[in-house]
């Protein structure tokens, strides 16, 4: 986002919060930006302050960050309100809610897990082949064996062979690898 982006963005999220704060009888004393709660803890002095967001992802932007960021709070003994979502969350309600956040996560996953589950083995009762599909194209050495043999008789470096082919030196290493035959016997290391 460019800075006129995000300055269009903080300045609807303050009239959001403005607004609410208005229709609900609240005083907003101060505006912060870019989740700095850990500030708050030195500005709070007393309790029973509330603190509002536009929304929940002001909070932080991972899961883990938003989480993080309610459990500060739930130390600080502040209301805590979301405008968009429409949560409140009083002090007693944020102690619980890392607790409450890990389940729902743990859920989340199990979830996901078991849903991923399922549709695996919906689609393998179709017929459907799962996991990597097999390279059907030509192979770059295919049909070229002897060409390869006569290189490496004739003294011409594996590097320079790989370089010839257009390939990685690790991909005509595998291929040698594979053909154990194509290696002349009077031609070690090279």
């Amino acid at each position: 986002m460019d800075n006129n982006e995000k300055n269009i963005d903080v300045e609807k999220q303050r009239r959001q919060i403005l607004d609410y704060a208005s229709e609900n009888g609240l005083v907003v004393d101060m505006f912060l930006q870019e989740s700095k709660i850990e500030a708050l803890k030195s500005s709070i002095k007393t309790d029973n302050h509330t603190l509002i967001f536009a929304n929940i992802v002001a909070l932080g932007m991972s899961l883990l960050q938003i989480k993080e960021s309610i459990s500060i709070l739930a130390k600080m003994n502040l209301t805590v309100i979301s405008v968009q979502e429409g949560y409140v969350w009083g002090p007693k309600d944020l102690k619980a809610f890392p607790r409450w956040f890990d389940l729902v996560l743990d859920i989340r996953s199990s979830m996901s897990s078991l849903l991923t589950c399922r549709a695996l083995a919906e689609r393998k009762a179709q017929g459907v082949r799962l996991g990597r599909k097999t390279r059907n194209k030509k192979r770059v050495f295919d049909g070229r064996e002897e060409e390869i043999k006569q290189k490496l008789a004739d003294g011409v470096t594996k590097v320079q062979i790989a370089k010839d082919f257009g390939v990685a030196q690790v991909t005509l290493y595998a291929f040698l690898r594979q053909h154990p035959e194509l290696k002349p016997q009077n031609v070690m290391g090279k």
